[in-house]
């Protein structure tokens, strides 16, 4: 099961949609505090996160996804321009920028979940 979280409404539901289509099961969250009290009380393959969201940040989502499982899958979108290589290397995530190209995030939700071939590079 996948989870989404991102603090803009129609993204979310954009993302659960697309995911359905791809045959997954979102559940979606509106900010990074809802998130995680989703992901404590699931079993997620998958977290796609917002970067900028109020209160908790992708950021602080991604540690704390990674400190409970570091097999989980995930993929950080955003329309931030910082630099984020380092914590990508670090924590281990795919990092996708807005607007998202759906066969990009297709890739990167098939490759998460361990489906298809790894993206070479």
């Amino acid at each position: 099961e996948q989870l989404v979280i991102d603090d803009e409404r129609h993204i979310r539901g954009l993302l659960s949609e697309l995911l359905m289509t791809w045959g997954c099961e979102a559940d979606v969250a509106a900010d990074g505090r809802e998130g995680l009290s989703l992901f404590q009380r699931g079993r997620y393959d998958l977290v796609l996160t917002d970067l900028l969201m109020p209160g908790v940040t992708g950021l602080e989502v991604i540690k704390t996804v990674r400190d409970a499982d570091a097999g989980v899958g995930v993929i950080m979108l955003t329309a931030s321009t910082a630099d984020l290589e380092g914590d990508r290397r670090r924590l281990g995530f795919t990092l996708l920028h807005k607007p998202v190209q759906f066969d990009a995030l297709e890739r990167a939700v098939k490759r998460a979940l361990g489906e298809g071939a790894p993206a070479a590079g």
